[in-house]
């Protein structure tokens, strides 16, 4: 799953409708991650991890969703390799962090959760602009 995720991300348009797919995929993924994480504890913990787990995955998914979107705008071709190469490298960080440093971690994901929140409206503020002039 790996070896197509590393290829998919790397061809222009192809990730976007990877990213589209994925749209359902890695939200209940990450819901599914934090319910069973939290191990034997009462339901309604496990269903607030399960919240939890779903939204950061849906936010990071945004975040990578839209950045991916506006690299496929930009005329020249390199712009998806150096990101999905620095998805790579991020998503290998935060598993090495996590498994050797977890409070370590939690900072960082709420770093990350900042930035892509901050990359979300920016993008989606930019797109309504774009849109706006569009119409006009």
């Amino acid at each position: 799953m790996y070896a197509v995720e590393f290829v998919a991300d790397k061809v222009p348009y192809v990730d976007s409708v990877w990213d589209a797919i994925h749209t359902v995929i890695r939200p209940l993924a990450g819901g599914v991650l934090a319910y069973s994480a939290v191990g034997d504890v009462g339901a309604e913990w496990q269903i607030l991890a399960a919240l939890v787990g779903g939204s950061l995955a849906m936010t990071a998914h945004a975040a990578k969703a839209s950045t991916r979107a506006a690299a496929n705008a930009s005329p020249e071709p390199f712009s998806n390799w150096v990101l999905s190469l620095a998805e790579d490298g991020i998503a290998f960080f935060l598993v090495w962090i996590s498994a050797s440093h977890p409070y370590i971690a939690l900072g960082v994901v709420a770093i990350l959760v900042a930035i892509s929140i901050t990359i979300i409206v920016k993008l989606s503020r930019l797109a309504r602009r774009l849109l706006r002039r569009k119409a006009a």
